[in-house]
């Protein structure tokens, strides 16, 4: 029997943390809405709806607020994160789910409501103790 491949789970991490800190906000948004979608991914930005995605993604606009761009790179993070170990499915799943690191909250309404770095913190060290599980 051949033997079970083991992620990188910190390689994934880092790579990730990499390229969210690298990639222009256009390319993050075209990302979210390509494999997320555009509920999701509006939702977990606090956006009430994805027009404002959708241009960044379509004319390279950027978030005005920075903790909306904050929230971006923090999402962008996640998916990609979770998706080299697992998949986009299980991304999206996980950004729904409940939560117990989380006082049983989904990471994407922690994201939504984060004000500032310590909330998206919350949500990032959440993840990856679900990669690391």
């Amino acid at each position: 029997m051949a033997p079970v491949a083991v992620p990188d789970v910190a390689g994934a991490w880092e790579t990730a943390h990499k390229e969210s800190v690298t990639t222009p906000s256009q390319a993050k948004a075209r990302y979210l809405l390509k494999t997320v979608g555009p509920r999701i991914a509006a939702a977990s930005l606090g956006l009430s709806d994805a027009r404002r995605l959708k241009r960044w993604a379509k004319d390279g606009d950027e978030p005005r607020e920075l903790v909306v761009a904050q929230r971006l790179d923090a999402l962008f993070w996640i998916v990609r994160a979770i998706d080299a170990v697992y998949s986009v499915a299980v991304a999206a799943r996980f950004l729904r789910s409940s939560n117990p690191q989380l006082a049983d909250d989904a990471p994407l309404v922690v994201l939504a409501g984060a004000a500032d770095g310590d909330d998206i913190r919350r949500a990032l060290t959440a993840t990856r103790a679900f990669l690391e599980g």
